[in-house]
């Protein structure tokens, strides 16, 4: 009892000198909490100086013979456009930050169109590996963003009387276990007889005249290793998990064990990890006006397309729950669904618009957040959560999911074709431009 008085008594004389200095506690925090604050405003400069992204349309022949292959080799030439800031001025000072590109499909009342959205320093550099591997393809600007044709915002949208769905896919295991490639899909001999883009394509021509279906695949190269380095720790858990040790009279042994099923999941791991890996954030709105809207086609047309790439081993895409534009008082948090409802509908239509892809960057992270939009899963936004997460695709997860579709496709009525077949890439095409850029950019 006497050391709990002494304590008591301690404790109230220290708790006023303690909160009289209340000052002290946020001078730190603020001298704690200021350099990141910094490194968030002068990234984002970085970026709207930076990225000055121009918006393509890419057009294909009615014979385009490609498989998924040729656009794998342009996924990883754009690899290697990959940034970063490599000392102290171009991270602090210049704030860069590796830029990324968005590879996206729409559906404009059935007429599917394909574009790209890249920084305009790299737009010479990503047109010649076009046409390096699709000699035949036409790419024009766009003069105006198909985004643009409905309004800013979500109360506008609905102000004219339309609904839309939307949503953004996450992987179901961790991201070195590889979905379903066009690799798995068919042999190379019979590659020309099967395009996996081909569902996608099925879903997308399927809707009606007054509506649309935009998808968007954002990438950005990765910079280091650290999810190979994951991986491998995987690949060494599964190893360990199969061996099994024993002691006889004669000595101590080690039995390994694998099933055919556990040496193909270890190959495709090892596989997955031998290529080079992208930040990708997957994203699709389907939009209608309300007297033909359909929650079903919304909630599971693109998806089920995407399902085609599951296999239950390995890996799948699903869907994020804290994200998608549906809110429940069934469902946890449980607590004012019609403002997470409208949350995180004004936050996905915000980040389609801007083409949006997660930051590293804790402050940037919560910056961005909208409150009602994440189910009070604060925990989430600061661990990088499932809510601002992006996945990690390879180059040829990538080329699977998004590639020229073939002539497969193409000889069906569902996309505006490019009728005339080119002759060949346009001669002195420039690559690193007139300017000599660099690849920092000072502050204006």
């Amino acid at each position: 009892m006497e050391f709990f008085e002494i304590g008591s008594r301690f404790f109230e004389q220290v708790m006023p000198w303690m909160i009289s200095i209340w000052w002290l506690y946020l001078f730190i925090g603020l001298v704690l909490l200021l350099p990141f604050l910094w490194l968030s405003y002068i990234q984002e400069h970085y970026k709207k100086t930076a990225l000055n992204p121009v918006l393509l349309e890419i057009r294909v022949p009615r014979e385009l013979e490609r498989s998924p292959r040729a656009m794998e080799q342009i996924f990883t030439q754009i690899h290697a456009l990959r940034n970063s800031a490599s000392n102290v001025e171009e991270k602090w000072w210049q704030g860069e930050v590796p830029l990324w590109f968005s590879f996206e499909v729409a559906s404009f009342g059935g007429e599917i169109h394909f574009f790209i959205r890249i920084p305009t320093r790299h737009r010479n550099i990503v047109e010649a590996a076009f046409y390096a591997s699709y000699p035949d393809v036409e790419i024009s600007d766009v003069r105006e963003d198909y985004i643009k044709r409905f309004p800013k915002s979500v109360d506008e949208l609905f102000a004219k009387k339309y609904r839309f769905f939307g949503n953004e896919l996450l992987l179901a295991k961790p991201d070195a276990y590889p979905i379903r490639t066009y690799y798995d899909f068919e042999t190379p001999e019979d590659e020309s007889k099967l395009d996996p883009v081909a569902g996608l394509m099925e879903v997308m021509a399927k809707i009606g005249k007054s509506e649309d279906i935009w998808v968007q695949v954002i990438a950005r190269p990765l910079i280091d290793d650290s999810w190979r380095d994951s991986g491998a720790k995987l690949v060494q858990e599964l190893k360990e998990r199969a061996k099994t040790e024993f002691e006889t009279t004669s000595g101590k042994f080690v039995m390994t064990d694998r099933s055919p099923g556990d040496i193909d999941t270890l190959k495709a791991i090892e596989r997955n990890l031998s290529k080079p890996g992208f930040d990708v954030v997957i994203r699709y709105l389907y939009i209608a006006p309300d007297s033909v809207y359909t929650t079903n086609f919304g909630q599971r047309g693109v998806f089920s397309a995407f399902n085609q790439y599951m296999t239950e081993n390995l890996n799948k895409f699903r869907h994020n729950y804290d994200m998608w534009t549906r809110s429940s008082f069934w469902y946890p948090p449980y607590l004012f669904p019609k403002r997470r409802l409208k949350a995180r509908q004004a936050a996905i239509w915000e980040r389609f618009r801007k083409r949006h892809i997660y930051e590293k960057l804790v402050i940037s992270r919560l910056r961005e957040m909208h409150f009602f939009s994440f189910g009070f899963k604060v925990k989430n936004v600061l661990k990088g959560g499932a809510f601002t997460h992006t996945i990690t695709l390879n180059t040829e997860e990538l080329a699977t999911i998004y590639h020229l579709p073939t002539k497969l496709v193409l000889t069906a009525p569902i996309m505006k074709r490019m009728e005339a077949k080119r002759v060949g890439p346009p001669a002195g095409l420039s690559i690193f431009g007139d300017d000599g850029e660099s690849g920092n950019l000072p502050i204006k």
